[in-house]
């Protein structure tokens, strides 16, 4: 989710100072100021007052969409998302080239549940194409709004995409390497999950879908009951994550890979 960072509140604070000429309001930089520093330290409740009343008595646009994403963010946090995404809609209509509100408003949808019009706001996103940092964020989220809805297809689509502008993302490679696992594209996806780890050696979760995959490979291909010698880089994943604190391959762990089983069977 986008920063207040200092060069904006620098710029803010010049455009305030031409304002204030303007409309003869002093002390309008000091209630910005404490408008952030209210959002920064959480109190989420004073910033939208802060935030409240600069919008209406500031009149310079930029200071004004500011002051309508930042209450926007408030109320995000506060869970009142109807309320943010009007903010973040008044924040576009005074600016409609800048897609870091068109990715805020996305994210209130998605935490509302309107998933739909979450996709579109990235996909809006996608379409412009004229900021990759922008894209980068719209194509993750619409990646994971894909995930959720259980269209597998399109979030690989997405995470290819993706990969083109960031291709250090260990979360991204674990969500397409689950996708595939859905789609029962177990090669594919112990790829993926092989460059989650790359990137992030101790990730859980990757090694232990990675040691399924391995599985699922034998046993897909008619292997009922593969052999230890057959099981030995699937089970080293899966003791890891188990060793790393993922006591939910248990069972995998007893028929594959427990030594008196595999004698048992064998």
């Amino acid at each position: 989710m986008k920063k207040i960072d200092q060069i904006k509140i620098n710029l803010i604070i010049i455009l305030l100072l031409l304002s204030i000429s303007a409309i003869g309001q002093n002390g309008v930089i000091e209630l910005y100021q404490t408008g952030n520093s209210n959002f920064k330290s959480g109190n989420f409740e004073k910033a939208i007052v802060n935030y409240t009343e600069l919008i209406k008595i500031v009149d310079e646009k930029t200071v004004q969409k500011t002051g309508y994403i930042n209450r926007g963010l408030s109320y995000d946090r506060l869970q009142k998302y109807d309320l943010a995404i009007a903010d973040f809609t008044a924040a576009i209509k005074l600016d409609s080239t800048d897609m870091a509100s068109f990715i805020d408003r996305g994210l209130s949808n998605m935490h509302a549940g309107y998933l739909e019009k979450a996709k579109a706001d990235y996909n809006y996103v996608i379409y412009k194409n004229n900021n990759n940092r922008m894209m980068e964020s719209a194509l993750y989220w619409l990646a994971l709004v894909h995930y959720s809805q259980g269209k597998f297809k399109e979030t690989i689509k997405n995470c290819d995409r993706y990969f083109i502008i960031n291709s250090k993302d260990a979360e991204l490679y674990f969500i397409r390497g689950t996708a595939n696992d859905m789609l029962g594209n177990f090669e594919q996806s112990i790829k993926d999950y092989d460059k989650a780890i790359e990137i992030k050696p101790n990730y859980v979760k990757a090694l232990a879908n990675r040691g399924t995959a391995k599985i699922n490979i034998l046993t897909g291909h008619g292997n009922l009951q593969p052999s230890k010698k057959e099981t030995k880089s699937a089970c080293k994943d899966l003791k890891k994550a188990k060793a790393l604190g993922d006591n939910v391959i248990d069972d995998m762990i007893y028929v594959y890979c427990d030594s008196k089983v595999k004698k048992k069977r064998n």
